[in-house]
C-alpha cells in the first residue's frame, strides 16, 4: 500500500476544488429537477445531492489516478510531476580508488498519482524500492525536491543482503531532470543524475525492461 504524499497545502487545495465542484454540480442538478421536471424542493435537493456526490466521487477517482498527469492540469493544481521512467548515472564512493568514483547506469521508475508516490530503482546488480517518499516545494525559492527512504537488494545469485538509505533529488524547472545525492548505511554516499525517458512506466519491473523503454 502506497503512502499519501501530499503536503497540507496540496490537500487543502484538493478539498477546495472538490467542494466547489460538488456545490456547482449540485446547484445545476437542483435547478434542472425543480424547474424543468417540477420536482418538489426536498425531492430536487435530495436528487441533486446524491447525483452530484456520485459524479464528484467518480471524477475524483479519475483525476487522482490519471487526468492530473496532463501537464497543464498538474500545473494548475501546483503539483510537481515526476511520474515516468528516468535514466541516468549513479556516482558512488563505494570502492573508490585514488578519488575515482564508481559510475553505474541506473533507472528510476516513479509511479505517481495525485495522492501517492512510489519509486523503484534498477541497476544491473541491485534493485531498490522506496519505503517513504515526499515531494517538497519551497515557498521561498519554488524549488522542488524529491526526498525518499529506500531499501536496496542485490539481484545476482547467492546474495541476500539488504541495504537501507535515503536520497534527495532536485527537480529541474522543466520537470525533465532530477539531480541530487544519496546515503546508505554501509556506509556509502554519492550522486545521482537522471533525465526523463517516458511518462509511460506500465509493466516495468526490471533493469532490462526499463532499458527497453528508452
Amino acid at each position: 500500500m502506497n503512502n499519501f504524499s501530499l503536503t497540507t497545502a496540496e490537500f487543502e487545495r484538493l478539498l477546495k476544488v472538490f467542494g466547489w465542484l460538488l456545490g456547482i454540480t449540485g446547484l445545476v442538478i437542483f435547478f434542472i429537477q425543480w424547474y424543468f421536471f417540477r420536482q418538489s424542493i426536498p425531492s430536487a435537493a435530495w436528487k441533486a445531492f446524491s447525483s452530484s456526490l456520485g459524479f464528484c466521487v467518480f471524477s475524483f477517482g479519475v483525476f487522482t489516478k490519471l487526468a492530473w498527469r496532463w501537464r497543464r492540469l498538474a500545473k494548475w493544481m501546483n503539483r510537481p510531476l515526476v511520474h515516468g521512467v528516468w535514466v541516468g548515472e549513479l556516482r558512488s564512493d563505494y570502492g573508490a580508488v585514488a578519488g575515482e568514483q564508481l559510475v553505474v547506469p541506473i533507472f528510476f521508475v516513479i509511479r505517481q498519482t495525485y495522492l501517492t508516490l512510489s519509486i523503484q530503482s534498477f541497476t544491473e546488480r541491485q534493485e531498490g524500492e522506496s519505503r517513504l517518499e515526499a515531494l517538497l516545494r519551497s515557498s521561498k525559492t519554488d524549488v522542488t525536491r524529491l526526498c525518499y527512504v529506500f531499501e536496496l537488494r542485490k539481484v545476482f545469485s547467492g546474495a541476500h543482503s539488504i541495504t537501507s538509505g535515503a536520497g534527495e533529488l532536485k527537480l529541474a524547472g522543466d520537470q525533465l531532470s532530477l539531480n541530487g545525492t544519496y546515503w546508505t548505511n554501509t556506509p556509502t554516499h554519492g550522486e545521482i543524475s537522471l533525465r526523463l525517458v517516458t511518462r509511460d512506466c506500465e509493466g516495468i519491473s526490471s533493469y532490462q525492461e526499463a532499458k527497453n523503454a528508452r
